[in-house]
């Protein structure tokens, strides 16, 4: 069964998070993807826990069925050696701090001299101009720069950034987004061209209303957490039977419904109103009026809060950890939650691709077995179907430590 991507291949210098995400999408929509790695490290994910047998489950989950090389490209031949693959391929993806590539003289023009049809997309936390350009950059910093961390809650009075990687993720998809524009122009004009993600970029792109509210009022946002000053109520609700629940309330009528629901007639009378004043009045006694539901649903459990708001067509949800998800009967039941076997990891959950396409699947199925690529090990592979070395030249380039044989390596599988 065909995928969209199907014929696409990719040379992924990305390491962690980031970029490689976005290459993984790459690779369930149907790219070939190979990895670049370090010579005798590899990418820093193989380090990163879960660990079970001496394997990085962290790593498995982002580079399950991409192919690795190891490739100094510090030294002359390994950079005659990139520049000879990049002639091949259709992508390039790199997420190093801006202007790695051009010092290391194997940068967009370089590349493009050999290869007029690359796509050369990198990801970085700043981008290639600007003041904050040369600093480098993970995700709790682009939350931070950003303007999510100021947005996102308080603890403390402290700031505080999301639990998973947002500004990772917003950014992998953003590249994603870019790299598939980028496919579709080649497509018309025949040429390539570069294109930039940058993770600060990112996080300020999904600040919402914030950037509006502030260019009309001059105020930022507060950090609101849970809390919206769009509805009421607006927070998440502790049940008797120790679960939380979520209700986001958001307009009048929803508003009335709900209080009127839970007998507190007073409060409709003194809040309602679909006008200006209303809502700011509402928005301005939100901490009481959320406290007036939470004294409800305290009394009562999960399933009992959410009939009532669902019988009221409220928006609601009870609040869920991973624990629940991974056997979570909706997220199986659309396929997001594949069951896979691996030789060291055993069996093991992951998050399918949310794409969906209605004639086919495209993502992992139940019962798949795809695995992590060791380092370097499809030097062999790739050199000799790619570039046609023979034996004795990649023996050679063993020798001298411009590739790394991944045979060398004390691992299990």
């Amino acid at each position: 069964m065909t995928k969209p991507l199907d014929g696409i291949k990719v040379l992924d210098l990305s390491w962690v998070f980031s970029a490689p995400f976005a290459t993984l999408m790459l690779q369930d929509l149907g790219a070939e993807v190979v990895k670049i790695e370090r010579p005798g490290a590899g990418d820093r994910s193989r380090s990163i826990p879960p660990f079970k047998g001496g394997v990085s489950g962290y790593f498995y989950m982002l580079n399950r069925g991409k192919k690795s090389i190891s490739l100094n490209m510090k030294s002359k031949e390994g950079k005659r050696l990139f520049l000879n693959l990049a002639k091949e391929f259709d992508v390039i993806v790199e997420n190093f701090v801006a202007g790695t590539m051009d010092k290391l003289g194997i940068g967009y023009e370089e590349v493009k001299k050999v290869n007029p049809k690359i796509i050369f997309a990198s990801l970085n936390g700043f981008g290639s101009d600007g003041p904050y350009s040369h600093l480098p950059c993970i995700d709790g910093i682009a939350q931070a720069m950003g303007g999510l961390m100021s947005q996102n809650g308080l603890e403390g009075g402290k700031p505080l950034k999301t639990g998973p990687a947002v500004a990772d993720t917003v950014s992998g998809v953003y590249l994603t987004v870019g790299i598939l524009s980028a496919i579709i122009e080649r497509n018309k004009t025949g040429k390539g061209t570069r294109i930039e993600v940058s993770m600060m970029d990112s996080v300020f792109s999904v600040l919402e209303e914030s950037v509006i509210r502030t260019s009309m009022t001059g105020e930022s946002l507060f950090a609101r957490g849970n809390k919206d000053p769009l509805g009421a109520p607006w927070e998440a609700f502790k049940t008797n039977d120790d679960k939380w629940v979520i209700v986001c309330a958001s307009g009048n009528d929803r508003f009335t419904k709900v209080y009127q629901g839970i007998g507190r007639e007073d409060i409709v009378r003194e809040f309602e109103g679909d006008d200006i004043p209303s809502l700011e009045k509402r928005a301005a006694n939100l901490d009481y009026l959320n406290q007036i539901f939470e004294d409800w649903a305290n009394n009562r459990t999960a399933d009992q809060v959410l009939k009532f708001l669902s019988d009221l067509h409220i928006p609601a949800g009870e609040v869920k950890d991973t624990r629940n998800l991974i056997h979570d009967p909706h997220l199986k039941g659309r396929n997001m939650v594949v069951d896979v076997q691996h030789p060291v990891l055993g069996d093991v959950k992951l998050p399918n691709l949310p794409i969906k396409f209605f004639d086919r699947n495209i993502g992992l199925k139940n019962g798949d077995t795809p695995i992590e690529p060791q380092l370097g090990e499809h030097n062999k592979e790739v050199l000799q179907t790619v570039l046609g070395l023979n034996e004795d030249e990649i023996n050679r380039l063993n020798e001298k430590g411009v590739i790394y044989d991944s045979h060398n390596l004390n691992t299990t599988h």
